[in-house]
């Protein structure tokens, strides 16, 4: 994640990533594009990442229902 970037344009830049490696025949589960999403997200989102971890069960929550929460989260930022 670029350092001034919205989670919605990251999320973007996500989203183009996964389909160009499903295009190629590399699929990943879930799980796993959420584990990346969270690890690309700059230093300044690692309270919140923490807390995400600590109250919500990842494997079940969707890329979305992540993204959502992100951007709650940014909008209580600004």
């Amino acid at each position: 994640m670029e350092e001034n970037e919205s989670i919605q344009t990251m999320f973007g830049r996500f989203q183009t990533i996964i389909n160009e490696l499903s295009f190629l025949g590399r699929t990943y589960h879930k799980f796993d594009h959420i584990e990346k999403l969270l690890r690309s997200l700059s230093r300044k989102w690692r309270p919140q990442v923490t807390a995400l971890r600590a109250s919500k069960d990842l494997e079940k929550l969707s890329l979305e229902e992540l993204v959502g929460l992100l951007k709650v989260h940014e909008m209580e930022l600004q």
